[in-house]
């Protein structure tokens, strides 16, 4: 009996062995039929649609970049053009996040404030939420996009094409379509990325910058310094974008694969000659409008504050905090990059004997997620590149990886989708019957604990989307069971088909209970309610007068009229600047401020740090499950 006969320990990881110098496993061309473009067509469309718009502005980062924006678009009406080349939240400079996002966010809110000013109405709030995600849903469709071009001009390459010494093996046009398939339905099933790209901070420009970034890299052995052109417009971009963290992994990234990848190394000097020239024009381009635009003061405090932020890096370093980032790191990404990484890993340990260095469809991957994890860890914690932009690399080694992929695990995947998807879709049908209906009993006497204050708003449009999506996973399920021909792409699509069933349920039959507990429209609503009676008592003017100076005209206030931020919680701040139509301003003579202390009447009691405030208002218990409450202070006389 030989070693690698049925029982030997090397036999039971027979699965993982992969020829050495082989660059890809035989593939049959009926194996890589494309899937129908209107149904990847309708999947795209579903995934950016649902959870968007016509909802309230979400905790984090959806309600930071909606105050972001709304504090651009407001400046440009006044006409402050400098915002366009520096963000700021309320006017105060913000030096975590760059200038573009948040400008594009704004143009697209403009129309609400020219068609204000027109008619002479107030602008409406819960408008300017819908226009701003315009944006983000075009910014999806065009990173989904690029996604399948990368993959499938890496795909098209010679040394990533399938053996075929027979010639039975599908063209490398199909075999490039295919795998653009796989790939973009993998970025659709990573469970981490749904719910980031449907807000308003930086994760959908992010997935379309990392997979131009790739698209870039693609055709750069054939057209040096087009792409070089590209790249430096793309790495600029990011820098305007993200800050130096994204950029920063893009350039080491490209600094790795010029010295690593055959192809590349080859058209490194015409790269070179075009990127770096082309790139340093536009900093300096940039930087020279910065500076004639704004007063030093100012650039002084988003620049400043953005170098000091390169300190945190030593200081992880010297208190060895950075094995200790990497546990909470890999916790999160198992379910973030799930079920991406299972697939890669098998993918990579079956190209282990590979010389990575002549195959650029995975050392490019490769090296840009890798990159982007080492990073995230070293840097300063809002960078945040090791969450999302590997997400986007991963996905293409994926798709290569799918061609190895052992027949245990495709079926682990699949039961895995089967049984999680199926599941949650039960639960989130229970809670809705529950909350609507009264059945079951026992959930619908925690619903109320849950979501305090939820009442059931049951209509017909949820109903038929809710069981649509059920409708539709029963038979996507049912369907892979019983279809025997086998197809590139089915190992993932009970995956994305799940993510979209999940999300399809969340975003219609949970979106008013996601409201109440993500969105924070009630409190903006009840703060600026709080602000009316206080400052219609101090300033001796009406209440219906005050509040219709607020929409038309703030600039007719006086100047002690405005409201201080909390300088204890930028969401708070964020919250009154994007969801209310309180005067926020810096000034030392506001006669109010924010603030925001623990939950307990005792913590509220003796909430102003001096005699010189008062508390003028103050949230409910229910808040945040009563954990902190959000305050209005009044200065004393």
């Amino acid at each position: 009996m030989t070693k690698t006969e049925k029982g030997s320990r090397k036999a039971a990881f027979s699965f993982l062995e992969a020829n050495s110098g082989a660059p890809l496993p035989g593939l049959a061309a009926s194996a890589a039929n494309r899937i129908p473009r209107w149904l990847l067509i309708l999947i795209v469309l579903l995934y950016i649609g649902h959870g968007l718009f016509y909802r309230d502005p979400w905790r984090g980062d959806d309600m930071l970049g909606l105050a972001l924006a709304r504090t651009t678009a407001e400046g440009l009406m006044r006409g402050d053009f400098y915002l366009l080349l520096l963000p700021q939240l309320g006017d105060l400079a913000w030096n975590q996040q760059g200038p573009l996002w948040t400008a594009l966010l704004a143009i697209f809110m403009l129309p609400a404030y020219f068609w204000a000013a027109i008619t002479a109405s107030p602008v409406p709030i819960h408008l300017l939420d819908d226009l701003a995600r315009i944006p983000v849903a075009l910014a999806i469709a065009l990173g989904l996009i690029a996604v399948w071009k990368a993959t499938d001009r890496f795909a098209r390459r010679r040394e990533a094409q399938p053996v075929d010494p027979l010639g039975l093996g599908p063209r490398a046009s199909a075999f490039g379509k295919t795998l653009g398939d796989c790939a973009l339905l993998l970025t659709i099933a990573a469970l981490g990325l749904v719910y980031p790209l449907h807000q308003l901070g930086t994760a959908a420009i992010e997935l379309l910058l990392q997979a131009l970034l790739l698209w870039a890299l693609a055709t750069a052995a054939e057209t040096p310094k087009r792409s070089g052109i590209q790249i430096a417009f793309i790495v600029f971009a990011s820098l305007l974008t993200q800050g130096i963290g994204l950029a920063l992994t893009q350039i080491i990234t490209l600094a790795c694969v010029l010295l690593w990848v055959q192809p590349l190394r080859r058209i490194r000097q015409d790269f070179v000659s075009r990127w770096l020239p082309v790139m340093l024009g536009l900093v300096a381009l940039w930087t020279l409008m910065v500076f004639l635009a704004l007063p030093a003061t100012r650039i002084s405090q988003w620049w400043l504050g953005g170098i000091s932020d390169w300190w945190i890096i030593e200081k992880s370093i010297t208190r060895h905090t950075i094995v200790g980032s990497i546990e909470p790191w890999l916790r999160e990404s198992l379910w973030r990059w799930w079920p991406i990484w299972p697939i890669a890993i098998f993918g990579l340990l079956s190209i282990r004997q590979t010389r990575l260095s002549r195959s650029p469809h995975w050392s490019v991957p490769i090296a840009l997620a890798a990159v982007a994890v080492v990073l995230g860890l070293l840097g300063p914690a809002h960078w945040r590149v090791q969450h999302i932009v590997p997400i986007v690399p991963l996905a293409m080694i994926a798709a290569f990886s799918l061609l190895s992929l052992p027949r245990p695990i495709v079926n682990l995947v699949d039961w895995f989708a089967v049984t999680l998807f199926t599941t949650a879709g039960i639960f989130v049908w229970l809670y809705w019957t529950a909350l609507n209906f009264g059945v079951p009993a026992p959930l619908a006497a925690k619903v109320p604990l849950r979501v305090p204050g939820i009442i059931g708003t049951a209509n017909l449009y949820e109903i038929l989307i809710g069981l649509i999506a059920t409708i539709a996973w029963i038979a996507l399920v049912l369907w892979r069971i019983r279809r025997g021909t086998p197809q590139l792409w089915r190992p993932v699509a009970l995956s994305s088909g799940g993510v979209l069933l999940l999300w399809s349920l969340l975003a219609t039959l949970w979106l008013p209970a996601i409201d109440r507990l993500q969105g924070q429209r009630l409190l903006a609503a009840s703060l600026e309610q709080g602000w009316l009676q206080s400052a219609s008592a101090r300033l001796g003017i009406a209440p219906d007068l005050l509040e219709k100076q607020i929409e038309m005209n703030r600039d007719s206030l006086p100047a002690a009229a405005c409201v201080g931020p909390s300088q204890q919680s930028t969401a708070f701040d964020a919250m009154a600047i994007a969801a209310s139509r309180l005067p926020i301003s810096s000034r030392p003579e506001c006669l109010w401020r924010l603030g925001i202390v623990g939950g307990s009447e005792r913590e509220t009691a003796n909430a102003p740090a001096s005699q010189q405030w008062r508390v003028a208002w103050q949230s409910n218990a229910e808040d945040r499950r009563g954990r902190q409450r959000y305050l209005l202070l009044e200065r004393l006389q």
